[in-house]
């Protein structure tokens, strides 16, 4: 009996079934197109900040405006030279005199395009966004599913230390977090020509990323890439290169000038470097103390720690992270601005080796699915926990987009005035603005020795322009008119001085600045004929920390006959529970008002607005600050419904919260 024999009938898919692509090719395709998403609306964004930042004149000259006149020089045959930086009695005359970033010389090229300051904006939040795609390429790499994989550009864009350096002007070394991003990736996947190339390229960043460049070699040489050793040893061989003989060769005091940061340590880099082997202990003490234990928190809290899991990724940024716990200076030790721009691409590929660990040593468990989703999801949530809270963008608490009004419109219509080759004196947030050109000085400097003299005085009286005080504005303004400049145009607090010019009579116009505003809040607190009718307090949601960390008053007062006397600003000491006493409060008597219109001058029933420098509690530690104005010299308070003393009246009560 022959054996029956079934026929085989294939199932024909119809077209539909045929070309729809399996759920892992939906998956990857859906999570690339979130990558790419995430990618381009993070550098249209921080493109739009930073140069509406610019915009509304809160960019500086330290480093957008330097910056900025060394590119533009380079392109016109004077390789990264730039003015605005005194020594002494004299300016510095090139970029080398400080740092080593050769990366400008073919950003010089972006100027034959565009032209300025907003070219260096837009390129640098472009190229730092670029790193979310190395982030999200380690972790496919790692095995991880690309849903997972998409926590790690988060953690990446979202980490508030980033977008910190990102709308903190522009640095060469803000773009190395994602060229060293891309070099991690390269170096993890074997890649060694494109790691070259992204090693190269962020070395010429800054001097010290070399270091962390040369940290990957070793990474490359415990994996068993011999290569590695020599990427470690060059990297090496160019910081010392940089520190010890191109600065030197070009600063006329023959050294580094940011060594001083660690002069507690020893006396230029060779002694800096004896006092750590010497000194141990007090090495140990600096960087055990609370504010660099605070300094970790701010890189690893954003990603909720997940990094320590991978902690051996972590260590190729340990010479970046010593360079800025070491230093005496607070800034670079706060874990925001350029300094930690960095350490930010080590913490996030920390997370996808630690997390893609953990995932491998968990499948025999029961649970093993679930883990790496998990850790991915606690970093996607405390990442975008952190940006809400401390982070730079519309969608964190107590930011503000910054605005471009009349005042700015004035402004950018007078200093378009001055020519393009004049030797121009400008305030710390104009100069930006006008660095397109060979000569630019910073105020107060007028004539260095080894430069000519400033033919236009540019400054905005009406703001603080920080780090010089308004009384040291006023009295070079002074000192410039004495010496033969006049005053060509005065408007709103704007002043351009030019040199012949006789004028030396600021109109009325100049003054508007000191007549404008509206109190947030009424008061009504009485000296004799001074009278405070009402202040406005910023931060307007009663926060700081240490991402948003200053306190302004502007307060608003009328003269009901002859009044003399001094306005004071007191901050108290952070505190919990009562007050400390007074004496220990912070004392600022600076204010552009009473440097350009002194009380004696004052119109009598006019309201004028006095606005405070600002006031920067020690946001190390939580609780509350008090604020309070107190005016000496005239009669005593009465009328206030909250007194200190009988000069003093309390104005407003700020939360200082802890940044992790």
């Amino acid at each position: 009996m022959r054996p029956i024999v079934m026929p085989v009938t294939r199932h024909v898919p119809s077209g539909d079934q045929a070309t729809t692509p399996p759920p892992s090719i939906v998956r990857e395709r859906a999570a690339l197109a979130c990558l790419l998403l995430l990618t381009v609306l993070f550098a249209a964004g921080f493109s739009w900040l930073s140069v509406l930042r610019h915009l509304a004149f809160q960019s500086h000259a330290f480093d957008l405006g330097n910056m900025d006149q060394a590119v533009w020089n380079t392109l016109h045959g004077q390789v990264l030279r730039f003015t605005d930086m005194e020594v002494g009695d004299h300016v510095l005359t090139t970029r080398l005199a400080i740092h080593v970033e050769p990366i400008l010389i073919p950003i010089s090229l972006l100027y034959l395009l565009h032209s300025g300051p907003a070219s260096l904006l837009v390129l640098q939040a472009c190229v730092t966004a670029t790193g979310a795609v190395p982030a999200y390429l380690l972790a496919r790499r790692l095995s991880l599913g690309p849903i997972v994989a998409l926590a790690f550009p988060v953690a990446y864009l979202a980490h508030p230390s980033l977008q910190n350096a990102l709308l903190d002007d522009f640095h060469a070394v803000t773009m190395s977090a994602a060229l060293l991003l891309w070099a991690f990736y390269f170096a993890w996947t074997d890649r060694m020509g494109w790691f070259l190339v992204f090693g190269v390229l962020a070395s010429a960043c800054k001097e010290e990323v070399s270091l962390l460049v040369g940290g990957l070699g070793l990474m490359l040489l415990v994996r068993g890439r011999r290569a590695g050793l020599a990427v470690a040893v060059g990297g090496l061989i160019w910081f010392l290169l940089c520190v010890a003989v191109i600065i030197p060769h070009f600063n006329p005091g023959g050294h580094s000038p940011y060594l001083a940061r660690y002069a507690y340590l020893g006396h230029g880099l060779t002694g800096v470097m004896k006092g750590v082997i010497r000194h141990p202990g007090t090495v140990i003490s600096v960087l055990t103390s609370a504010t660099r234990r605070d300094y970790v928190d701010v890189l690893l809290d954003p990603p909720a720690f997940v990094s320590l899991l991978g902690l051996p990724v972590l260590l190729p940024a340990l010479p970046g992270a010593l360079i800025d716990m070491l230093s005496a200076d607070p800034t670079m030790y706060s874990g925001y601005y350029q300094y930690a721009a960095e350490i930010v691409p080590f913490v996030v590929a920390a997370a996808v080796v630690g997390v893609a660990a953990c995932a491998r040593a968990g499948r025999r468990a029961v649970a093993a699915e679930s883990l790496a989703p998990v850790l991915a999801l606690l970093v996607v949530a405390a990442s975008l926990v952190s940006t809400r809270l401390y982070g730079f963008t519309p969608l964190a608490a107590g930011y503000t987009i910054p605005g471009v009004g009349r005042h700015q419109s004035v402004e950018t219509s007078l200093l378009r005035t001055i020519p393009p080759a004049a030797v121009v004196s400008a305030a710390d947030e104009i100069e930006p603005h006008l660095a397109d050109r060979r000569t630019i000085y910073l105020l107060p400097a007028l004539h260095p020795t080894n430069g000519p003299v400033a033919e236009y005085v540019v400054l905005d009286a009406s703001v603080p322009s920080l780090p010089v005080t308004p009384r040291i504005l006023h009295d070079t303004i002074l000192r410039a008119e004495a010496s033969g400049d006049g005053i060509e145009a005065a408007r709103d607090g704007i002043l351009i001085l030019r040199r012949g010019v006789p004028s030396r009579r600021l109109p009325a116009s100049f003054y508007s600045f000191i007549f404008t505003g509206t109190p947030r809040h009424a008061l009504s607190a009485r000296w004799g004929s001074l009278h405070l009718v009402g202040v406005t307090v910023h931060p307007a949601n009663g926060d700081v920390d240490r991402s948003r960390p200053a306190i302004e008053v502007e307060s608003y007062w009328r003269l009901s006959g002859p009044a003399h006397g001094s306005i004071r600003f007191l901050l108290s000491p952070v505190f919990t529970g009562f007050p400390p006493p007074v004496s220990r409060w912070t004392v600022s008597t600076d204010s552009p008002t009473l440097d350009w219109l002194p009380m004696g001058r004052w119109p009598s029933g006019r309201r004028i607005l006095v606005a405070s420098l600002p006031l920067l509690p020690d946001t190390y530690q939580a609780g509350n600050v008090e604020v309070a104005i107190q005016v000496r010299g005239t009669h005593s308070l009465s009328g206030a419904p909250r007194r200190l003393d009988s000069r003093t009246v309390l104005i407003g009560t700020v939360t200082v919260r802890a940044s992790y």
